[in-house]
């Protein structure tokens, strides 16, 4: 079974959430995923981490580092890092503040040092509307990096992908559509919303 079939059942049996929610983009929704559940876990991070370079290498993208808002992409970063490294193919993470620190050295983007000119992927966990991945995306290049890719581990397909891939490399691992479809095959694998 592959890196990526794995990681699917892992996102359905933990983070897979029935019920009502509210999402951030403030749309109302009949399911949720968790994702910090499957992602945050060795074996989903692990998984989560060779997703992502695998997808990094079949879309051709060399990057200098990857990153993107706290915190969301924090566990994809890290896991993406650690596997890098295992693989003997370092890719650096960074993490981006919602706004700028108030103290210290005052910055947004934690872990790259000098970004003017590096060639960055900017990853997320789940796109909607694809606010929160424009925000570290204007973070980035505010900074002077240049956004290569652009990738989320599930893809919501309610806008935000479309409007991303009008303007950067983007691509998703997943979509909720094929989590979606799967899960309702198998028998109630997926966790009940309380």
């Amino acid at each position: 079974m592959s890196h990526r079939e794995r990681l699917a059942n892992l996102l359905r049996s933990k983070s897979l959430v029935r019920g009502e929610f509210t999402l951030s983009s403030g749309q109302k929704s009949n399911y949720y995923l968790d994702c910090k559940l499957t992602t945050l876990h060795p074996e989903g991070a692990f998984l989560t981490g060779y997703c992502v370079l695998e997808l990094l290498d079949e879309m051709g993208v060399k990057a200098d580092a990857i990153g993107g808002l706290s915190m969301g992409a924090d566990p994809l970063v890290t896991a993406a890092g650690v596997v890098s490294a295992i693989e003997k193919k370092p890719l650096p993470g960074f993490l981006v503040r919602k706004e700028a620190k108030k103290h210290g050295r005052q910055k947004q983007i934690e872990g790259l040092e000098n970004p003017r000119g590096k060639r960055v992927v900017i990853v997320d966990e789940v796109c909607t509307t694809g606010g929160s991945t424009q925000e570290a995306i204007d973070a980035a290049e505010r900074e002077g990096a240049q956004v290569v890719a652009v990738i989320s581990l599930v893809d919501r397909e309610e806008g935000g992908s479309e409007k991303l891939r009008a303007k950067y490399n983007y691509r998703s691992i997943f979509t909720a559509r094929e989590l979606l479809a799967d899960d309702a095959g198998s028998s109630g694998t997926a966790r009940a919303a309380s």
